[in-house]
């Protein structure tokens, strides 16, 4: 007989999402849906400019949640969702609405009622981990599974240690104290627990996670098809969603901070990724080109002299230097772009902090001082020893069957 899983996730998956969680969801889940073992169903929150992948799905029954468009509706579904979105003691954290949860809850309500009973629920992202004692009221004998893209806490307290004003300080040491409670909490919940790198394994397990409870996934990342040419190459690359704040903001400090040392090579920075922000695009110069969505970035890796991933924010594996790790392009990355990746300094990727460590290192491969052939292979050699979706899959749906 074929086990149910309900999966609730805060965003929808699908073939062309633009950030790298809901690509791995879009793996995960339709692995599991042309499984003939399970029969899945997904409850997703749908932002308006999704609404025409709905029709995307084939083998899951979709439940989706929008925020309504009449005037009058979205006044009141805001309305009532004011304390979920400003007051850092919230219970589910400050990203989605009451609203949403409200809906969730009635889906959920509306299963049970029509005898649909789940073997298992896979909660995708904090966000929706922190529901999971609603969730238990409807079904207190199915298997909860969190799966934590990242553990939220840490960027939480990563955002209250970079801000500098005191007042939005204190607010964002609260949430930090807020999320870090109620996430631990809620993951001790939980049935399973599936982190997507063995350093957020780590984390939980040195905040009193049991280890036994924890999977490890390998994060979906695309391998860009690029035929890398031998021309003089004068791109750097920065790739990622845009409107996110890790992102443009690391992008921002790079431009500031490491390209007015450049500008005798003629190298352009070439920041790629969807619904790049006013403060970013306003950037934009002869030498700094923001493209916004591209359907094949491996076009422009093509010419790359080097990736690099600056980040000043974030939690968890960065699907930005997997995919550069593997497409045969040096990546130059921080502490933060490589945590959680189980990269060498020099051997897959070249470590850098500093903007005078960025500046260096492209001077170095710049006059090949660094063999970068002999980097790229290797990084090459272990992404497809580490990080194999389709092994990774199969290890995921024996845990799951351990658990019955």
């Amino acid at each position: 007989m074929r086990k149910k899983i309900l999966f609730i996730s805060m965003c929808l998956p699908y073939d062309k999402v633009g950030h790298a969680g809901g690509k791995t969801l879009n793996y995960y889940i339709n692995s599991f849906a042309n499984d003939d073992m399970y029969d899945v169903k997904l409850i997703s929150k749908v932002l308006y400019d999704e609404k025409s992948h709905i029709k995307d799905f084939n083998g899951i029954e979709l439940y989706p949640i929008t925020m309504p468009q009449n005037k009058v509706e979205k006044l009141l579904a805001y309305g009532q969702s004011i304390n979920s979105k400003i007051n850092p003691f919230y219970k589910y954290g400050n990203v989605l609405t009451k609203y949403i949860y409200v809906q969730i809850e009635k889906i959920v309500k509306n299963l049970k009622e029509s005898n649909y009973y789940p073997d298992v629920i896979i909660m995708e992202w904090t966000y929706m981990t922190l529901f999971i004692e609603k969730l238990k009221r409807y079904y207190p004998n199915s298997k909860f599974i969190a799966s934590e893209h990242d553990v939220s806490f840490l960027g939480y307290r990563r955002i209250y240690e970079n801000e500098t004003n005191k007042f939005k300080r204190l607010i964002e040491y609260i949430s930090y104290i807020n999320m870090y409670n109620n996430e631990l909490r809620c993951l001790n919940l939980c049935d399973l627990i599936v982190t997507h790198n063995e350093k957020d394994k780590k984390l939980l397990i040195d905040n009193n996670i049991n280890s036994d409870r924890i999977h490890v996934i390998a994060p979906f990342y695309e391998k860009f098809n690029c035929e890398i040419k031998d021309e003089i190459k004068k791109n750097i690359i920065f790739y990622g969603a845009m409107n996110r704040k890790e992102n443009y903001l690391s992008a921002i400090w790079f431009i500031d901070n490491v390209m007015p040392h450049l500008k005798k090579y003629n190298i352009k920075f070439i920041v790629i990724g969807n619904k790049p922000v006013e403060i970013l695009k306003n950037k934009a110069s002869e030498n700094v080109i923001i493209t916004g969505f591209v359907e094949n970035p491996g076009n422009y890796f093509a010419t790359a002299l080097c990736i690099v991933a600056p980040l000043l924010l974030g939690a968890g594996v960065k699907v930005k230097v997997l995919e550069g790790l593997s497409s045969g392009i040096p990546v130059l990355t921080n502490n933060i772009g490589i945590e959680g990746i189980d990269a060498i300094n020099m051997k897959q990727y070249i470590h850098c902090e500093s903007a005078q460590d960025y500046i260096m290192a492209i001077e170095n491969i710049i006059y090949g001082i660094i063999d970068t052939k002999q980097i790229t292979k290797s990084a090459l050699i272990m992404m497809d020893e580490k990080y194999n979706l389709e092994k990774s899959y199969l290890m995921y749906k024996e845990r799951i069957e351990r658990m019955f």
